[in-house]
């Protein structure tokens, strides 16, 4: 994949661009909700933060959430429902914060805007702001689901011309352990949430819940998630003593 130059993507990350996703993925903030609180983990930074939400839901869950984007844009949108203080200008390859400084790094749908070197800067970044045995939680487009092949044109991961990387899980894996993590895991206990049938066909709606249920059990936390568009990981910094 090509690399990227941020000055030339701070202009297409619009403000319609985020206003077009300006939503929080309750599914997924109840899973990092859970992680943080599983692990005792306070200082969470949200990469590519966007409109701010996921920062919001994280704070007023009691977590020492912040912030930081390239875009003009999202800065404004994300400082309108924060405070100031927590939303920064910073790159991924860039983060401005200090060397082992936050437990948690998330990055929801970042990663594949970036090209293979930054992407790698991004991973190696993330590591050296962590605190010893801390933790990475990134989301990506799937590159191996079979709704890639089923959907071709049309599956969501080619309708946004920023999206220049591909991931598959072997590739995220091997990228996350290449760069200082370890003890990856893909797989992910949910509940269920009404904002979740949107993952799956309409159809999906109308299920008794004991059968969503067992369907999310088996798509987020079994080996089927590899089915799913997106993956989740979470991996930990490894750090030698």
């Amino acid at each position: 994949m090509k690399n990227l130059n941020y000055k030339s993507m701070r202009k297409k990350y619009s403000k319609f661009y985020f206003e077009e996703r300006d939503l929080l993925i309750v599914h997924m903030a109840y899973v990092i909700k859970d992680i943080m609180k599983r692990e005792k983990l306070k200082k969470v930074l949200d990469v590519g933060c966007g409109s701010g939400r996921l920062v919001r839901y994280l704070r007023k869950k009691g977590f020492q959430a912040m912030g930081c984007d390239i875009s003009a844009p999202a800065l404004r949108m994300a400082r309108s429902i924060n405070p100031k203080s927590t939303i920064r200008f910073g790159s991924a390859t860039n983060l401005p914060y200090k060397r082992n400084s936050l437990d948690m790094i998330v990055a929801v749908s970042v990663i594949e805007h970036l090209g293979d070197q930054e992407s790698v800067k991004f991973i190696r970044e993330s590591y050296r702001v962590l605190k010893k045995n801390k933790f990475i939680f990134l989301v990506t487009p799937n590159f191996s689901t079979p709704l890639r092949i089923i959907q071709g044109k049309n599956w969501f991961y080619y309708s946004d011309p920023t999206h220049i990387n591909y991931f598959t899980k072997y590739k995220l894996d091997d990228t996350l352990k290449n760069n200082g993590f370890d003890k990856t895991n893909f797989y992910f206990k949910l509940k269920y949430f009404e904002a979740i049938n949107w993952e799956f066909p309409p159809f999906f709606s109308k299920f008794p819940r004991l059968l969503k249920l067992l369907i999310i059990f088996l798509i987020f936390e079994t080996p089927l998630a590899i089915l799913r568009n997106s993956l989740w990981v979470l991996a930990q910094k490894h750090e030698e003593d």
